[in-house]
C-alpha cells in the first residue's frame, strides 16, 4: 500500500536518460577538477614532464642552484597535493579527493565549506570573437553544454562559434622526446573523459554543415537581433529582433521552425513593423516562449500553435527582461487552487519581469495575474543623471534580473544606478552591492557565475566589478574590461551592453553594441 501511494509522486524516467545523466556528471567533475582518477593521472603526467625538464636543465647548466630550487619547490607542491579527503560520490562511491594548499587554507578561513576546487575569478583575455566592419553584437549566450557561443548582430545574422581543438595533435607537436610521447598517450587514454578544448574565435563548422556553406541563420530585412535564448536541451534557439519578429531555430541544421511577426505592439497593418522585442526565454519544458518588448507588455507564445497564450500587462515602460521561475506558494502567499498549478511539492510556475519604469513584478504563470510588485531603492547620487519623473527611460531602469539557486529563492536585481540588490521574491532587500572605490557610477550589465558565487557587474567607467554574492563585498575590479571587450575608435571605452558566463568553466565575456566601434567584438576572459 505504501508503494502504491509513493508511485503517484515518483516520476518515471527512460533508462537511457540515466546514462546521459551519468555522463554529464562525470564531465562536470572533469571540468571542476574533482574527478579523482583524472586528477591523479594529470599530476603523474605533470610530475614526469617537470622532472624530465629539470634533469635536462641540470645537465645543461652543470647542476646549478636554480635547478635545486625548482626541485625543492616541486617537492613542496607534491606535499601540499598529498592532502586527501574521503567523500562519497554518486558515480564512484567512496573516493579520495585531493586538494591543494590554497584550497585547504580557504576552508580553514571558513570559505563556505564547499568541496572541490574553488571557482576562480577570470582576469586576463583568453579569446576574442570579431565580426565584420560596421557590424555589432547585440546579444549573445552560451549553449547549455558550453561547447558553443551564439551571437546575434546588428545586421540580423546569428552565428554559432566554437570549433573543437585536437589537443592530442597539438600537444605532441610542441613537446619532444619520451615525455611528449607519454603525455600524448595519457591524452588519448582520457579523451573519453576530459572536455574538448573549444576555439570560440572560429565558427562551429565540424557538426554544423550549414555554417560551413555560409548558410547562416538570419532575420529578414537585416533587423538587429536584440535577444536570444536556448532551450534547456540545447536543440532550439529563440531570437527576437528590433522589428517585433520572433524566430525559433533548430540549432543542428539551422532551419527556421517558427516565425511570429509583429509579436509585440503590432496592429496588423502592412506598414506596421511592431514594437521591438527585448527579451526572450523558453519555458522549462520547451513548449512555450516568454517575451517582453517596448510595448510595455510581456507575452507568452505557444510553439505548437504559434500564437499568443497569455499577456502580462501592467508595466508603464519597456520590459527589459522576463523569465520563468518555480516558487513555493508560501513564499508569495498564493493559495493552491485544487492543485491544478501545483507540481506535487507545493510549488508553482511564476513569471518575473523587470521594466524601465524601475519595478520588478511577479506574476502567476497560470492566470497571468500580478502577485507582487517590487521597487528596489535607487539612491540619488551627486553624479547621477537626473531624469524627468515621466521619462520613458530613467536612471532607475531595471535592466537585469538574475535568479539564484544559492541562496535559495532569491534574485539579483540590477537597476541603472550605482547599486545592485539581492532581493527575495517576497520583496525584502537582503543585501546591497555597492562599490567602495568610487560613487556615482552606473551599472550597465550584470551576470552571475554558474555556482552563484560571483556577481559580475559592468560599470559606465569601463570597469567590471566582481562582488561576492555571499558577503556583498567587492572581491576584484577588472579595470580594462571595457577596453578588452570593445573596439572603440576613440580613447574612451565603449559602454558594455551584455555579459555572458560559461555554464561549466570560468569564462566571462563582455560585448558592446556601441556604434562608435570599428567592428563588434566579444572577448572571453579566463
Amino acid at each position: 500500500r505504501i508503494a502504491k501511494m509513493l508511485r503517484r509522486h515518483v516520476p518515471e524516467i527512460p533508462p537511457k536518460r540515466l546514462m546521459s545523466l551519468l555522463q554529464q556528471s562525470i564531465k562536470w567533475q572533469c571540468h571542476a577538477g574533482t574527478f579523482p582518477a583524472v586528477r591523479r593521472l594529470f599530476h603523474r603526467a605533470e610530475d614526469e614532464d617537470d622532472d624530465d625538464d629539470e634533469l635536462l636543465e641540470g645537465d645543461d647548466n652543470g647542476g646549478d642552484d636554480e635547478g635545486k630550487r625548482r626541485r625543492k619547490k616541486k617537492k613542496k607542491h607534491r606535499k601540499n597535493d598529498g592532502n586527501v579527503e574521503r567523500r562519497f560520490d554518486l558515480v564512484l562511491g567512496n573516493v579520495e579527493i585531493s586538494y591543494g594548499g590554497g584550497d585547504r587554507k580557504k576552508r580553514r578561513k571558513g570559505d563556505g565549506g564547499s568541496s572541490g576546487a574553488a571557482e576562480r575569478i577570470p582576469s586576463r583575455p583568453h579569446q576574442t570573437i570579431r565580426l565584420g566592419k560596421k557590424s555589432y553584437i547585440e546579444s549573445a549566450c552560451f549553449l547549455p553544454d558550453g561547447r558553443g557561443l551564439v551571437t546575434g548582430s546588428s545586421d540580423g545574422f546569428i552565428e554559432v562559434w566554437g570549433e573543437p581543438i585536437d589537443r592530442s595533435s597539438s600537444s605532441s607537436g610542441k613537446d619532444d622526446g619520451a615525455s611528449s610521447t607519454a603525455a600524448a598517450d595519457n591524452d588519448k587514454s582520457l579523451d573519453s573523459l576530459l572536455p574538448t578544448e573549444i576555439d570560440y574565435e572560429k565558427l562551429r563548422t565540424s557538426d554544423l554543415p550549414y555554417q560551413r556553406k555560409d548558410e547562416l541563420m538570419m532575420h529578414e530585412d537585416s533587423a538587429a537581433v536584440l535577444a536570444m535564448d536556448v532551450s534547456h536541451d540545447g536543440t532550439l534557439l529563440g531570437t527576437t529582433s528590433s522589428d517585433g519578429t520572433i524566430c525559433v531555430w533548430k540549432v543542428a541544421n539551422g532551419k527556421l521552425l517558427r516565425r511570429m511577426e509583429r509579436a509585440h505592439g503590432g496592429i496588423g497593418g502592412v506598414s506596421d513593423k511592431g514594437a521591438a522585442v527585448t527579451c526572450i526565454q523558453f519555458s522549462p519544458d520547451g513548449s512555450k516562449i516568454l517575451t517582453g518588448g517596448h510595448d510595455s507588455t510581456c507575452r507568452e507564445f505557444g510553439l505548437l500553435a504559434s500564437r499568443m497564450l497569455k499577456e502580462y500587462r501592467g508595466h508603464k515602460s519597456y520590459v527589459n527582461c522576463c523569465s520563468y521561475v518555480v516558487l513555493p506558494h508560501s513564499l508569495v502567499g498564493v493559495a493552491s487552487e485544487g492543485g491544478s498549478n501545483d507540481d506535487g511539492n507545493n510549488r508553482f510556475l511564476a513569471v518575473v519581469t523587470a521594466s524601465a519604469d524601475g519595478s520588478v513584478r511577479v506574476w502567476d504563470g497560470r492566470t497571468a495575474e500580478p502577485i507582487r510588485e517590487i521597487n528596489p531603492p535607487v539612491p540619488t547620487s551627486v553624479n547621477a543623471v537626473v531624469h524627468d519623473k515621466d521619462s520613458v527611460v530613467g536612471s532607475k531602469s531595471v535592466h537585469t534580473v538574475v535568479h539564484l539557486h544559492a541562496p535559495a529563492n532569491t534574485m539579483v536585481v540590477v537597476p541603472r544606478s550605482d547599486r545592485a540588490y539581492l532581493v527575495s521574491y517576497s520583496g525584502a532587500v537582503l543585501r546591497t552591492f555597492a562599490r567602495d572605490d568610487v560613487q556615482g557610477s552606473e551599472f550597465l550589465a550584470a551576470n552571475v557565475s554558474p555556482s552563484n558565487r560571483w556577481l559580475f557587474v559592468a560599470a559606465d567607467d569601463g570597469k567590471c566589478i566582481v562582488f561576492d554574492v555571499n558577503t556583498g563585498k567587492v572581491e576584484k575590479i577588472i579595470r580594462s574590461f571595457a577596453e578588452e571587450c570593445s573596439s572603440g575608435r576613440t580613447e574612451k571605452a565603449c559602454e558594455i551592453s551584455g555579459i555572458v558566463c560559461h555554464p561549466h568553466r570560468g569564462f566571462v565575456g563582455g560585448f558592446s553594441n556601441d556604434k562608435g566601434q570599428k567592428r563588434g567584438i566579444l572577448t572571453l576572459l579566463k
